[in-house]
């Protein structure tokens, strides 16, 4: 499985201003979600993973230190407007989930998952994005994270490390 996407986008880069709907419907860029904040990005296979239901799970813990260290939180998911709800609700996620059923994200960043043909996800990755939508780090996949209480993000594995 290819864990890279396209190769603009790194560290130091400006990420796509994506503009998708939101889990209620509203359509929303990306840049009006992440204001003059910094802002994780999960690309997310949906709820349909159950690795990716156990990440977001954790991700409702750090997003209270999140929110107190001034950092936004938003996942992006393949699922219609119906799927990307439920996940959101069922994790009992408090921040906004993007819709990408026509996998525009997944074309464009070139991270479509090829083990499953069945739902067509895309390769999950966590990325943090510093103010202005720059590229701080690319998590690759679906790891901790841990934040510190100036709101550094920094990246940690389900074992500790």
């Amino acid at each position: 499985m290819k864990l890279e996407m396209r190769s603009d986008i790194v560290t130091g880069a400006v990420f796509p201003d994506y503009e998708l709907s939101d889990h209620t419907g509203k359509r929303r860029k990306l840049s009006e979600l992440q204001q003059h904040d910094p802002m994780i990005v999960v690309l997310s296979r949906g709820a349909y993973c159950p690795k990716d239901r156990r990440q977001h799970e954790g991700l409702v813990e750090l997003h209270r230190e999140l929110e107190v260290g001034y950092c936004r939180l938003v996942t992006i998911s393949t699922g219609n407007l119906i799927e990307t709800n439920e996940f959101r609700t069922g994790v009992g996620a408090h921040w906004p989930f993007l819709s990408d059923p026509k996998r525009i994200v997944q074309q464009d960043l070139d991270i479509t998952e090829y083990t499953d043909p069945h739902h067509n996800p895309m390769i999950p990755h966590t990325i943090v994005l510093e103010p202005g939508l720059v590229i701080s780090q690319d998590l690759h996949g679906l790891l901790v994270l841990r934040t510190t209480y100036d709101g550094r993000v920094t990246p940690g594995f389900a074992n500790g490390d």
